[in-house]
């Protein structure tokens, strides 16, 4: 009997393994600005290029915070005391936002499948007919697990407009001070991409990976709607970023910008491909492989790619075969019980 081919090549003329899994080729990419020795001219690349650090992403989320801020946000003298009013429309809003953030992708990828699974990681579309999820359907779980974060992150933004409103938080203004005011919008998704890698590690603490965070590994094959899936208690620690503004002299602009980045870039983080694909020709590079690949291993990949404390530690694969390689050793080394260097 013939052996099964170890890869095969699929409608767009990609190549999968056996599991269905399709790879760039490309390492994971690490943003070059903590890089030793400092490289200046890829710093600036990675700056002002496209895509980069400021397009599109980082730009979009501007934009969607200064609509939000404008045209969706009570106004500060209506937040100095609680009132169901002003909180249900905080709420209302967040939850009006993910619905038509997380369905435009969802609508793209998965329901029109517009670029079919052209640079799809995972072969697979999203699971139905599985009691391994609520309502035994992948999307619906997701959906209520991302709406349940939805309230979590409603209800740190409105405690943070409380403290604003009544002057209990360390204030700056662009007026007052623009460089540090810019500084800060800039420095947030460091910040927030920190405080992941810190609580995602703590969350694969075995005793609350077993209570907590097993209901987001549920998505091995993950989509738009997975990214916050989670359960309330990862919710609570999750959204606990926005915090910082407690300490940190700041704007409602930065904490919002922490907050929708937080609860939005989920779903861009999970979509589940490279690239979205327009057209023949053109495409917007996502880079989001660094995440896919903790979904498919858990145990490596527990940050993101601007803060490289998954290169400092020992725990990031680059998609290579030699990660798999040595992180299947590693593995091996720790049912054993062996002493693992993880470097």
């Amino acid at each position: 009997m013939a052996k099964k081919p170890k890869t095969t090549i699929d409608e767009h003329g990609q190549t999968r393994d056996r599991r269905g899994e399709w790879r760039s080729g490309r390492p994971v990419y690490l943003e070059p600005l903590l890089n030793d020795p400092l490289n200046v001219k890829g710093i600036a690349k990675w700056l002002f290029g496209f895509p980069g650090f400021f397009a599109p992403w980082f730009a979009i989320y501007m934009l969607v915070i200064g609509i939000s801020y404008a045209f969706f946000t009570p106004s500060l003298d209506r937040m100095g005391s609680l009132s169901a009013d002003w909180i249900l429309e905080i709420i209302a809003r967040n939850v009006i936002l993910l619905t038509l953030w997380n369905g435009v992708f969802h609508l793209w990828f998965y329901r029109w499948r517009k670029q079919g699974r052209q640079k799809k990681y995972n072969a697979n579309w999203m699971s139905k007919n599985n009691p391994t999820f609520l309502f035994k359907d992948q999307v619906w779980d997701n959906m209520f697990w991302s709406y349940c974060g939805a309230l979590f992150w409603s209800a740190y933004e409105c405690g943070l407009w409380w403290a604003y409103a009544n002057d209990w938080l360390p204030y700056i203004d662009f007026s007052s001070n623009p460089v540090w005011f810019c500084l800060a919008m800039a420095l947030v998704p460091f910040w927030r991409n920190f405080h992941f890698y810190c609580i995602h590690r703590l969350i694969h603490w075995k005793p609350l990976y077993d209570r907590v965070h097993y209901l987001h590994h549920k998505n091995v094959n993950v989509g738009p709607w997975s990214g916050m899936a989670m359960h309330p208690v990862e919710h609570l620690l999750y959204f606990s970023c926005v915090l910082i503004h407690v300490v940190v002299p700041s704007h409602p602009l930065h904490m919002m910008f922490n907050a929708f980045q937080t609860g939005l870039g989920p779903a861009v983080s999970h979509s589940g491909f490279d690239e979205i694909v327009f057209g023949d020709e053109k495409s917007v590079r996502n880079d989001r492989y660094m995440h896919y690949l903790h979904h498919r291993y858990h145990n490596v990949n527990f940050g993101e790619s601007n803060v490289p404390l998954d290169k400092w530690f020992g725990s990031l694969h680059d998609g290579s075969p030699e990660s798999d390689l040595h992180f299947r050793e590693v593995h091996k080394k720790r049912v054993q019980g062996q002493q693992v260097d993880a470097s």
